[in-house]
C-alpha cells in the first residue's frame, strides 16, 4: 500500500524516528493508526447510551392510575398550602 505524505509529515516522521521509540516509519504509522482507532471507538462508546431495559421503559412510560393522579394532586395542594402558611407566618414576624 502506498501512502502519500506531505513534507511536514515526512519531517515529523524523521523527528519521531530519531527518538528511538520506533524502528521504522511503518511502526510510527501503525502506532498513529492505533491511536486514531482508539479515539474513534472511545467517541462511539460515549455517544451511544446504554439501551433502556424493558422494565425501565415500562416504569418510565406507564400510565398513572386515577388514584395515583388524585394522590399526586393532593400532595401538590398540601405543599402549596404549607408554603402559603409559611409565607404568612414570616410576614407576621416581620420578614
Amino acid at each position: 500500500m502506498a501512502v502519500s505524505l506531505t513534507s511536514q509529515n515526512k519531517q515529523t516522521l524523521k523527528r519521531l524516528l530519531k527518538t528511538g521509540r520506533w524502528n521504522n516509519a511503518s511502526e510510527v504509522l501503525r502506532y498513529g493508526l492505533h491511536l486514531v482507532a482508539e479515539e474513534v471507538e472511545s467517541k462511539e462508546k460515549r455517544s451511544w447510551p446504554e439501551p433502556i431495559s424493558e422494565e425501565e421503559m415500562t416504569r418510565i412510560y406507564k400510565e398513572e392510575s386515577a388514584e395515583e393522579r388524585r394522590s399526586a394532586r393532593a400532595a401538590a395542594k398540601a405543599s402549596v398550602k404549607a408554603s402559603h402558611q409559611a409565607v404568612r407566618r414570616l410576614a407576621k414576624e416581620g420578614f
